[in-house]
């Protein structure tokens, strides 16, 4: 006989709703971009969101920060519905320089457990950013990350991690990501206690493979900007092929013509027609 606490419970049931019974992998739509970068295409306006509130639906999960709960609660209300994991985060790191972006940046958390299990979501996502000029930047970053994990450990909740070298040190001068440091800040992620880990795709199928290898947690590939369907298509299938638990695509389906094809087709490509 297994006897196991309430929250250990908890998470697992938790977890079987954010997870596709058949795959068991997720596709999460990042609906929390407003927050991070303003008013962009796909959430511009009242009646962008809106229209948003219907054509998500088909997400197993969606990503947002709790202050924007009321404008989608239509979102996640009745059955078959998606399942709501909270941006704990805020942070300017993402900000261009026309944007009043900074060489750095920092992240601070911008909620509470009460308010996330007050609202139903079943899991919380923070930011952990290494590489700062000032080392004691970086390990309040560690800090902090792990205070939410305990948290969500205590009240079983779904932690997302999603680890970050600081922008002007996260890629070589070629334009790729410097991946020695994607390999040490998911591992640091994953030694936190990340359920799962969001991470940029590296640049090759291979590079995912390996990182999805050398983490202890399970991945879930991010979509990023805006990119041609062909490219985000490839993205989604080295996913799947990496053995990761899935994708967080956002701008690549609401701001898409079609935003319930676009995610129809990358349930097809995640799931595998499961």
């Amino acid at each position: 006989m297994v006897i196991k606490c309430t929250n250990q419970i908890g998470k697992e049931l938790r977890l079987s709703r954010f997870l596709n019974p058949k795959s068991k992998r997720c596709v999460m739509v990042a609906y929390a971009h407003g927050i991070l970068i303003g008013p962009n295409p796909g959430m511009a306006t009242k009646e962008e969101i809106k229209r948003q509130n219907e054509t998500l639906r088909e997400a197993d999960a969606i990503l947002m920060p709790m202050g924007f709960l009321p404008a989608c609660q239509q979102l996640f209300t009745g059955k078959n519905a998606p399942e709501m994991i909270a941006l704990y985060d805020w942070q300017n790191v993402s900000r261009s320089k026309n944007q009043v972006g900074y060489d750095e940046g920092v992240a601070e958390s911008i909620t509470s457990i009460e308010r996330v299990l007050s609202s139903g979501a079943i899991g919380v996502m923070t930011y952990l950013y290494i590489g700062q000029d000032n080392p004691e930047v970086e390990a309040r970053e560690m800090k902090r990350n792990f205070e939410v994990n305990e948290l969500c450990q205590k009240y079983g909740l779904l932690h997302i991690i999603e680890p970050r070298t600081i922008k002007n040190k996260e890629k070589e001068e070629d334009g790729t990501m410097k991946f020695d440091l994607m390999k040490i800040n998911t591992r640091m992620a994953a030694e936190i206690g990340a359920d799962f880990i969001k991470v940029k795709y590296p640049d090759t199928p291979e590079q995912l493979q390996e990182l999805q290898e050398i983490s202890t947690a399970p991945l879930m590939v991010a979509g990023g900007s805006k990119i041609a369907e062909s490219k985000a298509d490839k993205m989604a299938e080295a996913a799947v092929s990496a053995g990761t638990a899935g994708i967080v695509f956002g701008r690549n389906i609401y701001q898409s013509k079609d935003p319930v094809a676009a995610l129809r087709r990358f349930r097809k490509i995640v799931h595998q027609q499961c």
